[in-house]
């Protein structure tokens, strides 16, 4: 397994969020949401697996699929008004980072 990282990746990235910030582009904002949004998903998720096997409903795939993609919705609306913080942490290190 090669592991090669070729540090010319970094550099053009870093310029390309140079370019953004610089131009008040909102891309990066919307970013650092989708990102809380993955974390909180992945948070109930990890919740979801802790739960005991005879709980009070039956398990099948349906419920299953219906639960994740309600979970999905729950974080991506907890993502855009902020409730925890993170992807406006993420951002303002980000920005602070490239001036």
């Amino acid at each position: 397994m090669n592991l090669y990282v070729d540090p010319r990746m970094y550099s053009n990235q870093s310029s390309k969020l140079e370019s953004a910030v610089a131009n008040g582009d909102t891309r990066l904002k919307e970013s650092c949401q989708a990102f809380e949004a993955v974390m909180l998903q992945t948070m109930f998720k990890a919740m979801h697996g802790a739960e005991s096997e005879d709980g009070l409903f039956e398990k099948d795939m349906a419920s299953e699929v219906y639960r994740d993609l309600f979970d999905g919705e729950v974080a991506l609306e907890m993502a855009h008004s902020q409730s925890l913080g993170i992807g406006y942490q993420v951002y303002s290190q980000l920005q602070q980072q490239s001036k």
